[in-house]
C-alpha cells in the first residue's frame, strides 16, 4: 500500500518507480504502534529531484495507517532510499 501511495504522488512529476528492496521493523512508543520502513526505489522520469524534494511534506494516503515521518536518506538520478514511519490508526 505504501508503494501505491508513493507511485500516485510521483505521477504528477512524471516519475515512475519500482521497489528494489524493503525492510520493516516494528516501532512503538507509549501511545502509538507501527512500523519503520526502509525502502530502496528505482526511479525514472523527467524530474525525480523535484519529486524527492517535495516528498517529505506530501500527504500520502495509506489505508489504516498514518505516515508520521518520511525522510529521503539518499538519492541519485536513478535510485532513492527512503525511511518511513507508519503508525497504526
Amino acid at each position: 500500500m505504501m508503494l501505491r501511495a508513493l507511485a500516485a504522488d510521483a505521477r504528477p512529476y512524471g516519475v515512475t518507480l519500482a521497489l528494489r528492496d524493503a525492510a520493516e521493523q516494528p516501532w512503538s512508543s507509549a501511545t502509538f504502534t507501527g512500523v519503520r520502513l526502509d525502502l530502496v526505489l528505482a526511479i525514472d522520469g523527467a524530474d525525480p529531484a523535484a519529486w524527492l524534494a517535495a516528498l517529505p511534506e506530501a500527504e500520502l494516503p495509506v489505508p489504516g495507517r498514518l505516515v508520521a515521518d518520511l525522510a529521503v536518506v539518499t538519492a541519485t538520478a536513478t535510485t532513492a532510499t527512503l525511511q518511513v514511519l507508519l503508525l497504526e490508526t
